[in-house]
């Protein structure tokens, strides 16, 4: 290990693998948690779609109720039909309030998946900003070594010396940057 060089250090000293692995787990659960958040969307989707499977399935029967019924009138004499008619938009009445109630169940159960998928978003959200800003203020609390922190003061006593240099000086300095480094020859 070279004491001048600010890059050598023992890889114990910049980084801390143990917590690293702790962020790492603490990210993975995280994950998990949002992939179960869309998991409950999705069952919630499954269950609405069985809802809206169940309006048509309603529908459809209102649809057959009202076909039996016309039929039914063609059939039956003009004081039958008229029965058979108040007795059809009975029950016309009857469904289509079924099918309302349905429908608004539907669209409640909609708005209120909507809203929790959007709270779950929101809380995972925070929880993951949360977690990143916590992270970046122990890391930036212990991310800096004594090697790191005299490379810095090297850095400036560096920065400073080519603020006083001259023209010549700096020309010559980007010279010596701007060189292809010799390969060596086996």
């Amino acid at each position: 290990m070279n004491d001048n060089d600010p890059t050598s250090h023992p890889q114990g000293d910049f980084f801390n693998a143990d917590r690293f692995h702790n962020d790492l787990q603490n990210f993975s659960k995280q994950i998990a948690g949002c992939d179960k958040l869309v998991r409950m969307a999705n069952i919630s989707l499954n269950q609405i779609d069985a809802r809206i499977a169940e309006a048509a399935r309603i529908e459809a029967k209102a649809a057959a109720i009202v076909d039996a019924a016309a039929r039914e009138a063609g059939r039956v004499a003009a004081e039958s039909a008229s029965i058979a008619v108040a007795d059809m938009m009975g029950k016309m009445a009857a469904v289509t309030k079924e099918a309302e109630q349905v429908v608004q169940a539907i669209n409640r159960s909609r708005g209120q998946t909507g809203l929790w998928i959007a709270f779950y978003i929101v809380c995972t959200l925070v929880m993951c900003l949360l977690t990143a800003w916590i992270t970046q203020r122990i890391a930036k609390s212990s991310a800096i070594t004594p090697e790191i922190t005299e490379s810095i003061a090297l850095g400036e006593k560096h920065e400073a010396l080519l603020r006083k240099a001259t023209d010549k000086e700096r020309k010559m300095i980007n010279e010596i940057i701007a060189r292809k480094p010799k390969s060596k020859e086996r």
